[in-house]
């Protein structure tokens, strides 16, 4: 027959909370943090950049299909009607509404 080990239930907690105590703990002075213009690329690298961003937007210009100057009045014209309409209908529920509170106030 095995021979079974048994520990006593808290002894272990008991000795492992008494053992921190009194030790002393040593600290490594801190990393300087790199300031953030360190951080920064150089100037010729904001100008490659920029440079690079350019010509690439020019690109995606180019595969853009601009609407001819018939669409363009006609999509114009469609929004300032909307806008009108859209005026109107808000501005007589703005006065209908502001009459509704006046009468029950008084």
């Amino acid at each position: 027959m095995k021979k079974q080990k048994t520990k006593a239930k808290g002894t272990a907690k008991e000795a492992g909370a008494n053992a921190s105590r009194g030790q002393v703990v040593k600290l490594r002075p801190a990393k300087a943090k790199p300031s953030w213009r360190s951080k920064l690329p150089s100037p010729g690298g904001y100008i490659s950049a920029v440079r690079q961003f350019v010509v690439e937007a020019w690109q995606e210009l180019k595969k853009v299909t601009w609407p001819g100057r018939r669409e363009t009045l006609g999509t114009t014209a469609v929004v300032l009607l909307l806008v009108v309409i859209i005026s109107i209908f808000l501005g007589l529920v703005d006065l209908g509404l502001s009459r509704l509170v006046s009468r029950v106030i008084r």
